[in-house]
């Protein structure tokens, strides 16, 4: 018995060399071991930059190979024309997140490239692109490089990070009391923003109203105005307001240097089971709005308000509201199914909170007209169960995130 076990374990151990052999012969190599070649767009391309109209811009380059022919995540770089492309002015990971061998580009982000370099705006400057290629922890720049030729727009292009409006037709008179607009992101798959869209939910009555870029007097105050032809442009000229008094969704385009207006009304949490509204919501300024009046018995099955097919207790809820006159609704990060977020960087949270529940849970997101039936539920806690409650919305742009709350009255 003891003469097995010695030959066991000298098998075990001749088996242990062996592989450790095999895995030092087999090691990975992810050495860059040829770059590829750039083909368009080609060399001194010129390009009237329209952000607002104009179509993408393909970039296109042959594949790189790693020594051991493994993944190739490529990044574009751009550069000034004297530039070596070691502190590169903008950088971007190409299509299908950095593994296709294009980078479709919206001339907005052209825009900011250009201004980056040093093009102002009506004039026209060069600069030139290459490709990074990486695998594993190697990388290497494309031996090529080729150059653009940029005409900028009117408009800003590198943004700062807020905006402001003040003056008698909005919630702040003094340039230290502005209403501040933050820049809006891609967050939900049906968001399509692109860069320099500021927004903010305030109320605006009929008078005059001024756009800066700091609310601080003791700093450098940048001053636009809306001309005639409905353009952001530099100065410190007074901007009329002659629409309705009301809160709006405010969005200022730096990019396409415009400003839109859309009236919101008629804010109510409602119950999807039933579709019954439980609190309508007012606005009370500084970007909230409020009910101090909400009361929901959870649902069961054959409550007055319970639909046929309830088999269960029901709590979920959102928001719905008017825009410009069309129905549109304020969500979670949820899908229908309330089991998977569709907001990157979050996980779906779908039993009643607790006091355990992240933060995040109570993010709001416009969720658009024609989201899904159930896309976008929260779920009630307990104690709210036939309780009166306050419920807020807040639309602070100097929040992390919009949000909602609740407090039992």
């Amino acid at each position: 018995m003891k003469k097995i076990r010695k030959y066991s374990v000298l098998a075990m151990v001749f088996a242990l060399m062996f592989f450790s052999c095999n895995k030092e012969e087999f090691e990975l190599n992810s050495e860059i071991a040829q770059v590829g070649s750039l083909e368009g767009p080609v060399n001194d391309t010129r390009i009237q930059i329209d952000p607002e109209n104009g179509e993408s811009v393909t970039f296109n380059w042959t594949p790189a190979q790693a020594a051991d022919g493994g993944l190739i995540l490529y990044t574009v770089l751009f550069d000034v024309e004297s530039g070596s492309f070691e502190e590169p002015i903008y950088s971007i990971s190409s299509d299908n997140k950095g593994g296709g061998t294009t980078l479709t580009m919206s001339q907005v982000f052209l825009n900011i490239i250009a201004a980056k370099a040093g093009i102002e705006q009506l004039t026209t400057g060069k600069v030139k692109w290459t490709v990074k290629a990486s695998s594993g922890y190697q990388s290497k720049v494309f031996d090529q490089s080729l150059g653009l030729s940029l005409t900028r727009p009117e408009g800003l292009a590198i943004f700062p990070k807020y905006m402001y409006i003040h003056g008698s037709a909005t919630e702040g008179e003094e340039l230290s009391d502005a209403v501040a607009f933050k820049e809006i992101v891609n967050e939900l798959p049906t968001d399509n923003f692109n860069p320099g869209v500021f927004e903010s939910i305030s109320k605006l009555t009929p008078g005059e109203f001024y756009i800066v870029d700091s609310n601080n007097p003791d700093s450098t105050v940048n001053n636009y105005y809306l001309n005639s032809e409905g353009k952001i442009r530099s100065g410190d000229q007074a901007t009329s307001f002659t629409g309705e008094e009301g809160v709006y969704r405010i969005r200022m385009n730096l990019s396409a240097a415009t400003i839109s207006y859309e009236k919101i009304s008629d804010l109510e949490l409602y119950i999807f089971a039933s579709q019954v509204t439980k609190a309508e919501l007012s606005y009370v300024g500084n970007h909230t709005f409020e009910s101090t009046n909400g009361f929901f018995d959870f649902l069961n099955p054959g409550d007055p308000e319970a639909p046929d097919w309830l088999g269960w207790e029901e709590e979920r809820y959102r928001f719905k509201l008017m825009i410009d006159g069309t129905q549109t609704y304020l969500g979670s990060f949820h899908n229908e199914a309330m089991n998977a977020s569709l907001v990157e960087g979050q996980s779906a949270y779908n039993v009643r909170p607790t006091g355990e529940e992240p933060v995040s849970y109570y993010n709001v997101y416009f969720l658009g007209a024609d989201a899904g039936y159930w896309q976008g539920a929260w779920k009630f806690a307990d104690e709210y169960n036939g309780a009166p409650f306050t419920v807020r919305v807040i639309f602070d742009p100097k929040a992390d995130h919009y949000y909602h709350e609740f407090e039992l009255n």
